[in-house]
């Protein structure tokens, strides 16, 4: 039996494809970009590099940028870091559908929580942003604590602070490796939302989704599997 629903949060529960088309214009405003490059360019090349770079850290995605004719006057690369920092706590779009869905989860009798990687201030402004902040009923910032996905240990760590076993779990996130195969490694049944580039050396998870609001359903579906065992 499924006691507890626990979240990824970048390309997870917020549309981190709107968010880069909203900063795009802040993004020409920082950098000297190459003439004739438009707003729309911008953000359709981050975009791509994002899907196709995300899981390899962000150098790759700069290293995208900086080859196909986006900067004028490439920046150094720590710079670019900064900027990203500095907007996306300023400015994440959220799902519409992702609040609903964890109310929803709530009021079917599922805990819910997050684990996330990154630095504490950075993803705290992001959940305040999309109005994620208070919903959940434990959240875990690898930046807070001493391991991060994919580790077993911060999936385990979750469970002692939900008093579930890991087999009652199931993790919810996008990246295959970091989410999925750190979550299946810990014992927990994983979701995988399809939001970016699939890599077929990924490790498979119980269940595919497009987005969160598609959590519920699956949910349904993986209580019959089991139950069916």
């Amino acid at each position: 039996m499924i006691k507890a629903v626990i979240f990824d949060l970048d390309h997870t529960l917020f549309d981190r494809h709107a968010t880069l088309r909203a900063i795009a214009p802040m993004f020409r405003k920082n950098f000297d970009i190459n003439d004739g490059v438009t707003d729309e360019e911008i953000a359709e090349k981050w975009i791509y590099a994002d899907d196709r770079y995300v899981y390899d850290g962000w150098r790759y995605i700069f290293d995208y940028l900086k080859e196909n004719g986006i900067f004028k006057t490439v920046p150094r690369f720590d710079d670019y870091r900064s900027f990203v920092f500095r907007t996306f706590a300023k400015t994440a779009v959220k799902y519409d559908f992702a609040y609903p869905m964890l109310i929803r989860l709530k009021k079917e009798g599922y805990k819910v929580a997050l684990i996330t990687n990154g630095r504490h201030e950075l993803q705290y402004k992001k959940l305040s942003l999309i109005g994620l902040r208070y919903v959940f009923d434990e959240i875990i910032v690898s930046g807070d604590v001493m391991t991060e996905k994919p580790d077993r240990e911060i999936f385990l760590v979750m469970c002692e602070k939900l008093g579930v076993l890991p087999n009652e779990c199931v993790y919810v996130g996008d990246n295959p490796f970091n989410d999925i195969g750190g979550a299946k490694s810990a014992g927990m049944y994983t979701f995988h939302v399809k939001t970016v580039y699939s890599n077929p050396k990924a490790p498979a998870a119980d269940i595919e989704i497009n987005t969160v609001a598609d959590v519920p359903d699956a949910l349904c579906l993986l209580e019959k599997r089991i139950a069916a065992e």
